[in-house]
């Protein structure tokens, strides 16, 4: 019953969210912890404690016994007084920068304003809200061995850290890279836009080259099936009778007048005949060679008459119907 209390405690600590914000001034820490548990939230201590230190090692000690007590991931504030802060005004040039472009400008302009290398400084900026000042911003900076001093320390005792800097005018000057990492982020996600827009001109392309085969498919299907019904046509002919009937005569010249003036791509699927007449029915990709295919029949002098009864789409073709009245 014991161990499950204990268990029971342990996972409440980790649902907690819990906050440790410190203020830091030369030798005096106050300090604040806030906590809540679902909509309850309250500050177990109180107002600000107060924790008189000499150098970082008392810092180290006080952390490591505040991080004991408190749940594993607890997150730390640290707001810096003016002691180890300077601020100053910039004002940034009218071309129109990219975020990026605007913190390399304010890092290069660091030693002008404070005399001091960016190397040995971290900095933060915010813009003016004013109108009028649109174009300055309000720079801060504070010593890097400092500031790495409290990340080294935090980091020691396993402490998530969420803040170091200074509040000016409800504004928070944060010198943890959170600017760097969200520049990183959103490479990161432009990355995956530009990845999933690749993926999807792919797929595109593989649908269009898909269905490019398909149709090469069907005309090379609708090629053979012309030789074949060519070749039928052709055996048909070298079979006929030496002494042929009239009707055996016209079958014989409508073949060839058909064969002679049928283009490469319009193909027959029937052939039917009577007595001074032949319907045939077949397929073509375009309907201009259709129409100029029966004015040439019209021009032979074997033909009486030549007319297209039915035009219809049959999927990647058009599917014709003509009948031919022969002469006499």
């Amino acid at each position: 019953m014991d161990e499950i209390i204990f268990m029971g405690s342990q996972l409440m600590k980790i649902i907690d969210r819990c906050r440790v914000v410190i203020h830091v001034e030369p030798k005096t820490i106050r300090y604040k912890i806030s906590q809540s548990n679902g909509l309850l939230k309250f500050s177990p201590f109180g107002d600000l404690i107060e924790y008189d230190y000499q150098n970082f090692n008392d810092i180290d000690i006080f952390v490591s016994q505040l991080q004991a007590k408190l749940p594993k991931y607890t997150k730390y504030e640290i707001n810096l007084s003016d002691n180890y802060i300077q601020l100053t005004k910039l004002t940034m040039p009218d071309v129109k920068l990219q975020p990026n472009e605007i913190t390399l400008y304010i890092e290069a302009s660091i030693y002008k304003l404070f005399e001091l290398s960016a190397k040995h400084v971290f900095f933060d900026f915010i813009f003016l809200t004013d109108k009028q000042k649109q174009k300055q911003v309000i720079v801060a900076i504070c010593e890097r061995d400092y500031v790495n001093g409290w990340i080294e320390l935090l980091k020691k005792n396993e402490c998530l850290i969420n803040f170091i800097g200074y509040i000016y005018d409800n504004k928070k000057f944060n010198f943890l890279p959170w600017r760097k990492n969200q520049y990183k982020k959103q490479k990161f996600y432009l990355s995956i836009v530009i990845v999933c827009w690749i993926g999807g001109m792919s797929c595109l392309y593989c649908y269009i080259w898909r269905q490019a085969q398909t149709k090469l498919t069907h005309f090379i299907m609708d090629v053979s099936q012309q030789e074949l019904i060519e070749q039928k046509l052709k055996e048909q002919l070298s079979t006929y009778l030496p002494n042929p009937s009239s009707s055996q005569k016209q079958i014989q010249q409508s073949l060839i007048l058909i064969s002679e003036q049928l283009p490469t791509n319009i193909w027959l699927t029937s052939f039917t005949y009577e007595p001074n007449k032949i319907t045939i029915k077949g397929h073509s990709f375009n309907y201009i060679e259709l129409t100029n295919f029966n004015l040439n029949l019209l021009q032979h002098k074997n033909v009486s008459k030549s007319q297209i009864k039915t035009i219809s789409n049959n999927k990647h073709s058009l599917f014709f119907e003509v009948d031919i009245n022969l002469n006499e």
